[in-house]
């Protein structure tokens, strides 16, 4: 797996196509990585990511790779979670890479923490504005194998509790075979989000739906107005479309997942699972990026359901200014 940094003629062939009459001027992010690998354990990144520092700065130089022609406003960027790695430097070297940038980017930022962190540090950091909210993950679970954690192993309430209390965003990436569709999973969110409504919660990667099926699970968040979903890395139009018909498009983000984003793959559903196609494992250079393809069904899920230009304004700009107080409709 390679992380690319330049584009070849089929990626431009496919931009041009997905760009022309669809991609607005103007593009927020609601879903990037930052990283600065000397708070990481060496042997907790993967090869393609050894050695590299990921800055706001050059996430946004290969963001011009993907988004030809269009201005890139602003981004909402966390840490990219490891199993093995200093949380409160990685965080803290992300405020300051976060305040260098210029006023007419927003830049924000979610601290990665853990079930164990303790909360004091990380009120502070949203009481003054250092960051906007929290980006937990599974790994920090304490188990091995947390590929069937339930919500509150790595969200627990003590997080909504906070978010709740500072109108702030709640980054879940789901986990469990189901993901959205799972019982438990459904349960705590509607449980969850209605205890504490100021929490703004998005479930990332269409809740985690990179098996399509599982999307199915959104309908029963539809009446729950604090819950989104953000389309990172999803390369497959049928998760997108159900999401934009049951919350509606105004609940829906653009995201990227970079660097993610600039792998040569997609993912596809296969029966009840997902499968990650990488261009160098299957001897297929002509594939093109996750981001790309994420592009892609995007715009097909928005023209099948005829979305108006305010509403694809929406999704790649409104919705997340809307949700982290940048604009009011």
């Amino acid at each position: 797996m390679k992380i690319e940094t330049e584009i070849n003629s089929v990626d431009r062939i496919l931009l041009a196509e997905v760009s022309e009459g669809f991609l607005p001027d103007e593009v927020f992010d609601i879903h990037a990585h930052v990283m600065e690998p000397s708070s990481y354990a060496p042997t907790t990144l993967g090869a393609h990511l050894n050695g590299w520092t990921i800055s706001p700065a050059r996430y946004r130089e290969a963001m011009e790779l993907v988004l030809p022609g269009r201005r890139l406003t602003g981004a909402l960027f966390f840490p990219f979670p490891a199993r093995d790695h200093d949380r409160s430097a990685i965080n803290r070297w992300m405020y300051e890479e976060l305040a260098k940038q210029p006023a007419s980017f927003h830049a924000r930022g979610l601290a990665l923490v853990s079930p164990t962190d303790d909360p004091r540090p990380l009120e502070e950091a949203m009481a003054d504005g250092r960051c906007v909210g929290l980006k937990t993950y599974h790994y920090y679970t304490g188990r091995a194998d947390t590929s069937q954690v339930a919500v509150e192993e790595f969200t627990p309430e003590w997080m909504w509790r906070l978010c709740h209390q500072h109108g702030a965003i709640l980054m879940i990436h789901l986990m469990r075979d189901a993901a959205v569709s799972d019982p438990e999973n459904r349960d705590s969110l509607l449980r969850l989000s209605e205890r504490y409504p100021n929490c703004q919660v998005i479930l990332a990667h269409v809740a985690r739906s990179f098996n399509h099926r599982t999307a199915r699970g959104l309908r029963a968040l539809a009446h729950r107005p604090n819950i989104y979903v953000d389309t990172s890395a999803i390369a497959e139009s049928e998760n997108i479309r159900l999401a934009l018909e049951v919350l509606g498009p105004q609940r829906v983000l653009y995201g990227s997942d970079y660097p993610i984003s600039h792998v040569r793959g997609r993912c596809v559903t296969v029966g009840d699972q997902m499968l990650w196609l990488y261009a160098e494992e299957n001897k297929a250079p002509a594939m093109t990026l996750v981001a790309i393809e994420s592009l892609i069904a995007l715009r097909f899920a928005c023209t099948q359901l005829g979305l108006r230009t305010k509403e694809v304004r929406g999704i790649f700009r409104d919705n997340a200014l809307a949700v982290l107080g940048l604009y009011h409709r």
